[in-house]
């Protein structure tokens, strides 16, 4: 028998298993109405029980549930993907901010300082650093591995937004 003159048509594997568990509430139906059971409720039962053997397992969609790398080249990445990844990072424990969220803010303070001659890593510039953030943005800017609450968070990301951002031009100039 060659496969364009098969009986059975050509599904997709979802589509074999909808078909089985149609075959199987026939089947079982046609069981429980032999046994006495009237032809709906045993009709009825056999869709309910073919229902339940169909949700013991779960779909496979979305198994990974971890972040994505800092490398990763999906096409989902972008500015919305961005503040998802730190909005999610400040779902914090004991009113405190991931440290992941600290980082990049870190790097984006180090960013900006930088087009104006600071770098938050050199002790030299502690006093400019510290003028243009405020001290206690400093502090939560200066210790990226650190946890801070999330006030004092929200003080820094708004110290570091008055920070003048690098201008950037079309010609490069």
């Amino acid at each position: 028998m060659t496969e364009a003159s098969s009986p059975w048509p050509n599904l997709r594997p979802d589509g074999w298993r909808v078909m089985l568990n149609g075959i199987g509430i026939l089947v079982t139906g046609g069981l429980l109405w032999l046994l006495g059971v009237d032809l709906l409720h045993a009709f009825v039962l056999a869709a309910v029980l073919a229902s339940l053997m169909g949700l013991r397992r779960s779909p496979a969609v979305n198994l990974d549930q971890s972040w994505p790398d800092d490398g990763d080249a999906r096409a989902d990445t972008g500015v919305r993907r961005e503040v998802a990844r730190l909005s999610w990072s400040m779902q914090g424990y004991e009113s405190r901010v991931q440290r992941q969220s600290v980082r990049r803010l870190h790097d984006i303070a180090a960013y900006r300082l930088a087009a104006q001659g600071l770098d938050v890593t050199d002790p030299r510039d502690y006093l400019g650093c510290q003028l243009a953030l405020g001290e206690r943005a400093y502090r939560v800017i200066s210790e990226p591995d650190e946890r801070p609450q999330y006030a004092d968070f929200v003080a820094a990301v708004t110290a570091v937004e008055k920070i003048a951002a690098p201008r950037r031009t079309i010609s490069g100039v």
